[in-house]
């Protein structure tokens, strides 16, 4: 590869601290350009060459550009040699599996429950003000959650064994649910505690998010 220098762009969400986290955790030497969503700076000429949608986060990597923050992390993951104590897959199954904890995350608890919640509380001007699918968006984040609350139970500490990128989604979700104020069952609450311990999250927090305590 061109450089080990990684470039992330996009500070100041979820999904932006997603990679600047994971990066942290993989020891991955980067450079960080927090600029903000519905600010004008996903619209400048430099960004759009990067990210014609104007989305955050993306990440450069030489004459590579990824976007969407769930194949960040899977890139990362797999581009880079990972220190001792982070999952990689080294099977289809072991991928399938780390790929399915993942896109649980992403699709019924990000997409359809949180950013169901986002929509119709924060960004009104937008999608317009609905009490009833921001409710129904918040009875859908704790169905989820504890339908699966055995099997994360049964892998022990982490949802692979070790620490992975499917932790990463998990955790940022947890911590949006607790921004629009949805209450934790026990387990998860301990398990988000938990999570928040890590150096690589704290650091990376305080970075992604300057204003704002941990």
């Amino acid at each position: 590869m061109e450089t080990d220098t990684i470039t992330l762009w996009g500070g100041g969400t979820g999904r932006t601290h997603r990679t600047l986290w994971f990066a942290e955790e993989m020891g991955i030497p980067y450079e960080h350009e927090p600029i903000g969503p519905r600010t004008g700076e996903t619209k400048t000429e430099e960004y759009l060459a990067i990210n014609p949608r104007h989305k955050v986060p993306a990440l450069v990597h030489g004459a590579t550009v990824i976007t969407e923050s769930a194949a960040i992390l899977a890139y990362l993951n797999e581009a880079f040699p990972a220190p001792e104590g982070i999952f990689v897959p080294r099977t289809a199954l072991e991928r399938a599996q780390l790929l399915s904890w993942s896109f649980f995350v992403m699709t019924e608890l990000d997409a359809t429950a949180i950013y169901s919640i986002r929509r119709h509380e924060q960004l009104t001007d937008v999608y317009g003000a609905s009490p009833v699918a921001a409710k129904a968006g918040r009875e859908y984040f704790r169905y989820q959650l504890d339908r699966m609350e055995d099997a994360i139970k049964a892998t022990g500490d982490f949802l692979m064994g070790e620490f992975s990128m499917a932790d990463v989604l998990l955790m940022s979700s947890l911590d949006a649910a607790g921004n629009f104020g949805i209450e934790l069952s026990p387990f998860y609450a301990d398990w988000r505690s938990h999570i928040a311990k890590r150096r690589a999250y704290r650091k990376t927090f305080s970075q992604n998010y300057p204003d704002r305590p941990l």
